[in-house]
Parts: structure tokens; sequence; C-alpha cells
């Protein structure tokens, strides 16, 4: 789903200035900062079960874009999603 600061921020009776100033201060990280992680990590879940291809994965863990995914990715994980994707078929294929 679509998650929006402003939303959250109103959840919690709170500007979304406030809310911002809130978080990073409690966290170290922006609340989009973090949203993405979560996307992430749970893009990393599905890409393991393989259950779907990249793009399915991206629009399934709330991504509006697949560019925007790719990018993300790889500033979070430090690989592509097709690199994430071949490094854990190898692991998964090396099993004894």
């Amino acid at each position: 789903d679509h998650i929006s600061l402003d939303q959250v921020a109103k959840q919690l009776n709170m500007t979304a200035t406030s809310f911002c100033r809130f978080f990073k201060k409690r966290t170290n990280k922006s609340f989009i900062q973090y949203l993405n992680e979560i996307r992430v990590g749970y893009s990393c879940k599905l890409l393991i079960e393989d259950y779907y291809n990249i793009s399915e994965v991206a629009y399934e863990s709330g991504f509006e874009n697949i560019s925007h995914f790719n990018k993300q990715f790889k500033k979070i994980m430090k690989l592509t999603p097709k690199e994430f994707t071949a490094l854990q078929s190898t692991k998964s294929g090396s099993v004894i």
C-alpha cells in the first residue's frame, strides 16, 4: 500500500515536520529511508521464495517503479536485485 508521511503523522496527531524530527531523533534515519529498508527487506524475502520475477517483487514491495526499486535495492543491499537473486540461487544450489 501507499504509505504517506502525512498519513503516519496524522495517525500520531503530529505535524509531518514534528514527526520527521521525532522519528529521526529516535532512529537516526529518515522515515522514508526506514520505509525503503523495510520494503527492500520484504523484497529480499520474495526474491528468495522465487514466486515472483524482479518487476513483480518491486510492485509487491510497495515501490511505484522499477527504476526506483533498483536504485534503493542497490543502495541498501550493495547488490542489484538480479545479483541478489543469482547469489541466492548459487547458495541454494550448493547444498550437499
